[in-house]
C-alpha cells in the first residue's frame, strides 16, 4: 500500500515530534522515579545515620568515664573503703558529663555508694549502704550543684544489695567491662542501661564493681526531635525484638505480671504501622552487619523502612526508621504530573504545527512532481522552466540526469567489454581446442604415416607388386599428411591475437568483472570482498585479463556451490610487487582435489566442463609476461600482470 508524500511527511513530522516528547516524558518519568527513590533513601539514611551517631556519642562518655573510674579506684587515688571520697568523685563525674544518670560502686561485703541525678529535694542524691557484721546502714543525702547538703534521711527497710544486680554479677563473672541489657532501674523505676567494670586489689582479688547508669529516656528525647519526613519516626530495637527507645517513651514500658516494669516487644507495640513494618523482627536474619532497606503497604499507602545496626558498641541495638514514601516524594510526584500534562498539550500543539508545516514544505514538491509528470507524458517540453521550488530539488534533478548519463556510459562500456570477452572467449577456446587436438592427434597421424610408408616399401619389394594396393596405400599416406597440414593450418588460423598492451586500472576492471558476474553471484548466494588499495596502472590486454578474472571467479563460484559451503565468499586482493601487480583470488570452497591436474587441457572436476578455462588463463597471463599459479598453503589462485613504474 502506497502513501502520498504529503501524508508520509506530515506523519513523519508529527510522529517524530510525538516520539521525541514521549521519550523526554518517559525519560523524565523514569529518572524522576529513580530520583524520588534515591532522595527518599538518602533522607532515610541520613536520619538513621544521625540516630546511630547520636547513640554512639551518648554511650561513649559512659564507657570512657567507667574506664577512668576503674583506673582511679584500682590505683588507690580514691579509696574504695572511704565512701565520702567516692561520693565526691562520683559527684564530679556527674557534673562533667550531663548525660550520665548515676555513678556507683558496690563491694563484695555489700557496701554501696551511689550518686544520681534527682528531681526531689535537690538535683543530686547520694545513697550510701554500709555493712558492719550483720548491721546495715542506708543513708540518703541530697545535695545542690555546689555539693552542699540539702537533706539527709535513713531507710532501714531498704533491701537493695548490689551483689545481686545484673551489672554486678555480669562484671564479676566476665572479669571485664560489660554493658547490661536495658532494664528498669531499681531507684528511679525508669528504663536504662549500665556499663560496669570490676575493681581488683592485690592478688587479683575482687574489691567490687563500679558502674554508670544511662537513662534511655534521654535517647527517646533525642528521637522525638529527629525529623523523618512529616510523619515518620525512628526508634531503637534490641536483637531480641524489644523496643528500647521511642519518640514517645510512654509506649515502650509495660507492667509485667509480677508488677515490675519491662520493655514492650515489637509484635505487641501499640502503633499498627510499626508492627506492620517490623513484626517478626530477627536481628540475625534482618540486619547482620549491613543496613537493610525495604518497603511495604499499609491501608493503601506506601511506606519505607530502614534497619541500621549500631557499630562499635557492645550493645545489641538496631536503629529502625520508617516513614511514608509520600513524605519525601509527594512534591516530586505533583511536579511530574504537571510536566506530563504540559507535555501532552505541547504534543497536540506541535502536531497541528507539524501538519501545517508539512503542507507548506510539500507545496513546491507537488508542483515539481506535476511538471515531471507532464514532461513524461509529452505535454510540456523539457526546455520549459522549472516551477519555483527548492534549490535542493533543482540540484537533485541535475544530479539525477548526470547519474543516468554516467550509468548509460557505464552500461555501454560493460556491453562492449562483454562483447569483446565473448569474442575473445570463443577465439581462445577454439585456439586452445585446436592446440590440444593438434597435440593429441599429431602422434597418431605421424604413426599412421610411418606405418603407411613401411607398408608401401613392403608392397614394392614384392616380386609381383600389386599396383592397386600400392595405389591405395599411397593415397592413404597422402591423406594422412594432408590431415596433419589441415590441423596445423586450423591452429594457425584460430590462434588468438595477443593484442597490444595498454595501461588500465586493475580495481576498475575487477569491479566491472564483478558486475558481469552479478547474476551468477546472486544465484549462488556468494558475496565478494575486494581488498584493493592504491595501485599503479597495469599493462596488458585489458579484455584478456578480464577473461582470466572471469574464469577464476566462475571456478570459485562453482566450487562453493558444489560443496554447499556454509560460508560463501570470494576475496579478491591485489598488491604491487616491484614491476608487477600480484592478483589473488581466494574462496571459501573446499580447495582443489588431489586427482585434478591443474592447467592441463580437458582436465576438470565439473561434470559438464571442458577443462580449458585454467589452460586458457595461463596462456593469456604468460603471453603478457606474467605467471599464473595455485597457492596450496593459502588455497588461492594468483597471477601477475606487468605495471607502470616511475
Amino acid at each position: 500500500m502506497r502513501f502520498s508524500l504529503g501524508f508520509v511527511l506530515a506523519l513523519s513530522l508529527v510522529g517524530l515530534q510525538f516520539i521525541a516528547i514521549l521519550i523526554v516524558v518517559l525519560t523524565t518519568y523514569v529518572s524522576s522515579e529513580r530520583a524520588m527513590l534515591t532522595h527518599a533513601r538518602d533522607l532515610m539514611d541520613k536520619a538513621g545515620t544521625n540516630a546511630v551517631e547520636h547513640i554512639k556519642r551518648f554511650l561513649e562518655p559512659a564507657t570512657e568515664n567507667t574506664e577512668q573510674a576503674r583506673r582511679v579506684l584500682t590505683s588507690g587515688l580514691i579509696s574504695v573503703t572511704q565512701p565520702e571520697e567516692m561520693e565526691e568523685y562520683f559527684f564530679q563525674l556527674l557534673l562533667t558529663e550531663p548525660q550520665l544518670s548515676g555513678v556507683y560502686f558496690g563491694d563484695e561485703d555489700g557496701n554501696f555508694v551511689f550518686v544520681m541525678k534527682s528531681n526531689e529535694v535537690g538535683p543530686f542524691r547520694t545513697k550510701i549502704i554500709e555493712v558492719e557484721g550483720r548491721a546495715r546502714t542506708i543513708e540518703y543525702i541530697w545535695r545542690d550543684e555546689d555539693f552542699n547538703v540539702l537533706a539527709r534521711s535513713y531507710d532501714p527497710n531498704d533491701v537493695f544489695d548490689a551483689r545481686t544486680r545484673p551489672w554486678y554479677t555480669a562484671a564479676r563473672q566476665l572479669g571485664s567491662r560489660i554493658w547490661t541489657n536495658p532494664y528498669i532501674f531499681f531507684s528511679s523505676q525508669q528504663p536504662g542501661i549500665t556499663v560496669a567494670a570490676p575493681i581488683y586489689g592485690e592478688g587479683d582479688t575482687l574489691n567490687g564493681v563500679v558502674g554508670i547508669d544511662l537513662d534511655i529516656a534521654d535517647i527517646s528525647l533525642f528521637l522525638s526531635g529527629l525529623v523523618v519526613g512529616s510523619s515518620g519516626a525512628a526508634f531503637i530495637l534490641s536483637d531480641d525484638g524489644q523496643v528500647i527507645a521511642h519518640p514517645d517513651p510512654a509506649r515502650i514500658n509495660i507492667r509485667n505480671d509480677n508488677g515490675t516494669l519491662g520493655f514492650v516487644g515489637i509484635d505487641d507495640f501499640s502503633d499498627p504501622v510499626v508492627r506492620a513494618a517490623f513484626a517478626g523482627f530477627d536481628a540475625n536474619a534482618e540486619t547482620g552487619a549491613q543496613p537493610v532497606r525495604s518497603s511495604f503497604d499499609y491501608n493503601g499507602e506506601g511506606f519505607m523502612t530502614l534497619l541500621l545496626p549500631v557499630p562499635d558498641i557492645d550493645l545489641p541495638w538496631n536503629v529502625a526508621v520508617f516513614a511514608p514514601e509520600n513524605d519525601f516524594v509527594q512534591s516530586i510526584k505533583d511536579n511530574r504530573a504537571r510536566n506530563i500534562w504540559i507535555a501532552a498539550i505541547i504534543s497536540v500543539l506541535t502536531a497541528i504545527a507539524g501538519v501545517t508545516l508539512a503542507a507548506i514544505i510539500l507545496k513546491p514538491v507537488r508542483a515539481f512532481a506535476v511538471r515531471t509528470s507532464l514532461v513524461s507524458q509529452g505535454e510540456v517540453s523539457t526546455d520549459e522552466p522549472l516551477p519555483r521550488t527548492y534549490k535542493e530539488l533543482s540540484a537533485a534533478n541535475a544530479t539525477l540526469i548526470d547519474e543516468i548519463a554516467q550509468r548509460r556510459r557505464l552500461d555501454t562500456k560493460l556491453q562492449d567489454l562483454n562483447r569483446e570477452l565473448t569474442h575473445v572467449t570463443r577465439v581462445n577456446m577454439m585456439g586452445q581446442m585446436a592446440t590440444g587436438l593438434a597435440h593429441e592427434l599429431s602422434q597418431p597421424l605421424t604413426t599412421i604415416s610411418q606405418n603407411l610408408d613401411t607398408a608401401l616399401s613392403v608392397a614394392k619389394m614384392d616380386a609381383t607388386p600389386n599396383e592397386e594396393l600400392i595405389s591405395i596405400l599411397s593415397e592413404l599416406d597422402e591423406q594422412a599428411h594432408q590431415g596433419g597440414d589441415i590441423i596445423r593450418a586450423l591452429r594457425s588460423f584460430v590462434r588468438k591475437d595477443k593484442g597490444r598492451a595498454e595501461p588500465f586500472d586493475m580495481l576498475e576492471l575487477v569491479e566491472q568483472t564483478k558486475r558481469l558476474l552479478r547474476q551468477e553471484l546472486e544465484r549462488g548466494q556468494v558475496t565478494t570482498d575486494i581488498q584493493i588499495n592504491e595501485l599503479p596502472m597495469a599493462l596488458g590486454n585489458r579484455v584478456q585479463i578480464a577473461q582470466v578474472l572471469i574464469n577464476l571467479m566462475r571456478n570459485a563460484i562453482d566450487a562453493i556451490v558444489m560443496a554447499d559451503s556454509p560460508v560463501r565468499k570470494i576475496t579478491i586482493s591485489a598488491v604491487p610487487l616491484g614491476e608487477m601487480i600480484e592478483v589473488r583470488v581466494a574462496d571459501t570452497g573446499p580447495g582443489v582435489a588431489n586427482n585434478i591436474t591443474l592447467f592441463k587441457e580437458f582436465s576438470t572436476s565439473k561434470p559438464d566442463g571442458l577443462g580449458l578455462g585454467l589452460s586458457i588463463s595461463r596462456t593469456i597471463v604468460e603471453a603478457g609476461h606474467g605467471q599464473l599459479w595455485y597457492d596450496d598453503v593459502q588455497k588461492q589462485f594468483c597471477f601477475t600482470v606487468p605495471c607502470e613504474t616511475q
